[in-house]
């Protein structure tokens, strides 16, 4: 088997995943990830800050290193919705390169939901998972930048895409006060409903009252974390940990009324994350309200996992 490494530079978190593939199946060798917050301050200004650039570069240079520790054959990065829109991407992208000789592939939102999909689809391979979800199941990977979305029937996707809305920019645009006000929350919520009504518009013809909701990356497993009370993350405890969403109303009411300096005391909530649970908590709960979902699923599986499947597919295509 043949030592493969997948990149996520994301709009906050920069991530690593070292892992072998046989017969479609993963064994993880290393897992890390580093919040960098790349994409602070491209909503107000459309370009990647010197200091984020230089952060993330430098976590690029400690992934390159760990790549080459463990002996990775191909090693594969790519960038979402940070680089996609930032005017000065190119930048980061040559010195990254020049740097570590990694080339940073920018990738669609459309691709970044089907990649995501096949990593979700590995992680949901065996019956006893596969019982946990109905006929349809609606995902959601609610990113810094963008929010992409992918509607399935019996695990097979019937339609996604992507939506310009993330925890970033949502926290920049409006979260101005700490602890945050009610009417920042409103004004937050208009607008996530406003994308959300534009997903509704392309699925309405799919959706059953029976459909399963299931949350992956950052967002989710944070909530899930606190969920779990983690003291330590714990990919195992996260992964297929289901919440109600009576529960993400309880968080909220605890959560929205501290201060930041609190929220960093809060038991499951990583370090970095403590304004960005904000909008991500405001943004599951109204997915759930607007489409009628009673419970949550959270997968650890995702993104990287949908690389790593399809850099050893396409080497089994050569």
């Amino acid at each position: 088997m043949s030592i493969l490494a997948a990149i996520d530079v994301g709009s906050n978190t920069i991530r690593l995943l070292i892992g072998e593939v046989k017969e479609n199946n993963i064994k993880d060798i290393i897992y890390e990830r580093r919040i960098t917050r790349l994409a602070e301050g491209i909503g107000i200004s459309g370009k990647l800050r010197s200091e984020n650039m230089e952060n993330s570069l430098l976590v690029m240079r400690e992934f390159y290193s760990i790549i080459k520790e463990k002996g990775v054959v191909t090693t594969r990065a790519i960038a979402t919705s940070a680089l996609r829109d930032a005017k000065n991407a190119d930048i980061f992208k040559e010195k990254v390169l020049s740097d570590t000789g990694i080339q940073i592939e920018v990738i669609s939102g459309k691709k970044e939901a089907e990649l995501t999909l096949k990593g979700i689809l590995f992680s949901f391979s065996n019956l006893s998972i596969l019982s946990m979800v109905s006929h349809l199941s609606l995902i959601f990977d609610i990113g810094g930048g963008s929010t992409e979305w992918i509607v399935c029937k019996d695990m097979h996707p019937l339609g996604m895409g992507s939506i310009p809305v993330g925890v970033i920019k949502l926290c920049e645009r409006f979260i101005k006060s700490d602890p945050v006000l009610q009417h920042e929350i409103s004004e937050m919520e208009k607008e996530i409903l406003s994308h959300l009504k534009k997903v509704e518009e392309k699925i309405r013809d799919y959706m059953v009252s029976d459909t399963t909701f299931i949350g992956t990356a950052g967002t989710f497993t944070t909530i899930a974390s606190i969920d779990l009370r983690l003291e330590k993350y714990d990919k195992k405890k996260v992964h297929l940990h289901r919440i109600p969403l009576s529960r993400l109303y309880d968080m909220k009411r605890i959560l929205f009324f501290l201060t930041l300096e609190e929220r960093k005391k809060v038991v499951g909530l990583e370090a970095g994350r403590e304004d960005l649970i904000i909008p991500g908590l405001q943004f599951t709960i109204n997915i759930m309200d607007f489409f009628g979902f009673n419970e949550l699923i959270v997968s650890e599986y995702g993104l990287l996992e949908g690389v790593l499947l399809e850099i050893s597919q396409e080497g089994i295509g050569k």
